[in-house]
């Protein structure tokens, strides 16, 4: 067999994980051509794959030896489809430097690897005895981005830019840590000179929407959050299909209009008061949701028929993703729509009521998101937006409130270590048409940006909104009330991953909003200890 034949077939059995077998075979294709790369390459990864960091160092400097101006054969590893355990990653590393500790190539993909595996202070310390380059600098400012430490990473990027002036990809990240600290004309400065460097970079056109909404520049946004559809792992529609942007006079009557599920349920849940405006265009709405949607989109007026599958669309004339809503009718910040009238279902109604005491202050309480670890990014964003529910001490301190969960997933099991009993009816929760019934029979929801904030604005509930330092978009910059929902009041925090002040101006707004209602919570209403450790 030839050298190639054997290189293509190590290649094969190491897609296959079949690493005991790519092993021979890339040593079979470097008998015939020792100098090929590529035949060291698997080499080396089926080694490693098969957990033995100390024998695949070696043959791995070996490759990066042989191809000085690629990717370090380490970053093969790290970015392997499908992907090893983190640890077992870091330890191949951690071999190769214990052979080259200097290896500036080496430190750089290792650091660049604990950023993407949310290890950002390890990468600090891997940096840390690198000369300021504008690689590393990056780099670094990557991971205070990470830490909440923004003006950390503003400083690294602007020095990235002084040595590179025409690092596209720097000039974007400065504008994502610029928007955070609400420089906005900065920020988006930051992003136009990336755009103008980087015309076709699609993700430097999504940033820069994101700052433009933040920014409350929403008609200047739309077009380049389309962008979205041509990121990795996006769903594009298909073009001839996307629904343009309508004219005031624009009629859609006669036409069948897809509205998609895109990606998180609060989008859908925020978005889904275009479609009545759809149907009043003469459109027929098809609504695509998942599964736990169906009931509630039942209940928009104007949607004729709700699926779950794109399998399930029905012919059609135009899809529209729901996130694309309100650039077909764009929308500014004085234009969004009003939530359309929801018609709970009676008897759920009475269902959940029963769940609820008869008389008192009621509560619901939502502490933490839904985790979407394959996103990239946002494990970060998501460990930033959920406070846990020890961070609501303050509220569970108050007597004479009754508390409910609406928290879902694993970190509802959080509710078991509070000293304040709260009531739970979520495992008997069977989507978000039940959950809507239970918020109808509260008085108030207070919690973190989740789709329950969308669900109570939906259902028309006071809502107290607490939102992380580095607020979404939507909940624009500097005010405390939002466009999307009347009733919602916003209590945001003042340092990056510290809750205590807007809990404790939630505590004392749920204090006034009880007095308003003539329920009294007495003034000494501190329970100790808050919880059971």
């Amino acid at each position: 067999m030839a050298s190639s034949e054997h290189l293509s077939n190590a290649q094969h059995l190491l897609r296959a994980g079949s690493y005991f077998r790519s092993e021979p075979a890339a040593r079979a294709a470097m008998a015939g051509d020792p100098a090929d790369p590529r035949a060291v390459l698997v080499w080396g990864l089926s080694v490693a794959a098969m957990g033995d960091a100390d024998r695949a160092a070696p043959i791995l400097l070996q490759a990066a030896a042989m191809t000085p101006g690629t990717d370090h054969p380490c970053t093969a590893f790290a970015r392997f489809e499908p992907s090893f355990p983190p640890d077992a990653i870091v330890r191949v590393f951690q071999a190769c430097l214990r052979l080259a500790p200097g290896d500036r190539r080496l430190n750089a993909a290792f650091a660049d690897f604990l950023i993407d595996a949310h290890r950002p202070g390890q990468a600090l310390d891997v940096l840390a005895g690198m000369s300021d380059s504008p690689a590393v600098l990056h780099l670094r400012g990557l991971a205070h981005a990470d830490l909440n430490d923004f003006p950390a990473a503003i400083t690294c990027f602007e020095q990235v830019l002084t040595l590179k002036p025409d690092a596209a990809a720097s000039w974007s990240n400065l504008g994502m840590v610029l928007k955070v600290e609400d420089r906005f004309d900065r920020s988006i400065a930051a992003h136009d000179r990336a755009v103008a460097l980087d015309p076709a970079n699609h993700r430097f056109r999504v940033n820069r929407a994101t700052a433009l909404l933040r920014a409350g520049r929403w008609d200047a946004a739309w077009a380049d959050y389309e962008h979205r559809f041509h990121l990795p792992g996006s769903a594009a529609p298909d073009p001839a299909k996307l629904l343009p942007s309508l004219a005031p006079r624009d009629s859609l009557a006669g036409l069948t209009v897809v509205a998609m599920h895109e990606d998180g349920f609060g989008d859908t849940l925020q978005f889904l008061r275009y479609l009545p405006l759809l149907a009043e265009r003469g459109a027929r709405v098809v609504a695509c949701v998942p599964s736990t949607l169906v009931r509630i989109l039942r209940l928009v007026p104007g949607v004729a028929e709700v699926v779950t599958g794109r399998q399930m669309i029905p012919r059609h004339d135009f899809i529209c993703p729901m996130f694309s809503l309100p650039r077909v009718f764009g929308t500014t910040t004085a234009t969004v729509p009003p939530v359309p009238a929801i018609g709970l279902d009676p008897t759920a109604l009475r269902q959940w009521r029963n769940w609820l005491p008869r008389t008192g202050l009621k509560v619901g309480l939502v502490w933490a998101g839904q985790p979407r670890p394959l996103l990239p990014g946002f494990t970060t964003l998501d460990q930033r937006r959920s406070a846990g529910l020890a961070a609501f001490a303050p509220l569970l301190a108050l007597r004479g409130v009754a508390f409910v969960s609406l928290q879902a997933g694993h970190e509802a099991d959080q509710r078991l270590s509070a000293a304040t009993p709260l009531i739970d009816p979520m495992p008997h929760i069977e989507d978000f048409a039940d959950t809507a019934a239970t918020i109808a029979n509260l008085d108030l929801v207070v919690g973190v940006d989740t789709a329950v904030i969308h669900l109570a604005g939906l259902v028309g509930k006071p809502v107290f909104l607490l939102d992380r330092y580095d607020a979404c978009w939507r909940w624009l910059s500097g005010r405390r009330d939002s466009p999307w929902y009347p009733d919602l009041t916003i209590f945001r925090q003042q340092r990056p991953g510290d809750w205590s002040l807007p809990m404790q101006q939630a505590a004392d707004a749920l204090r006034a909003f009880a007095a308003a209602r003539g329920a009294v919570i007495p003034a000494d209403t501190v329970r100790d200890p808050a919880f059971i450790a």
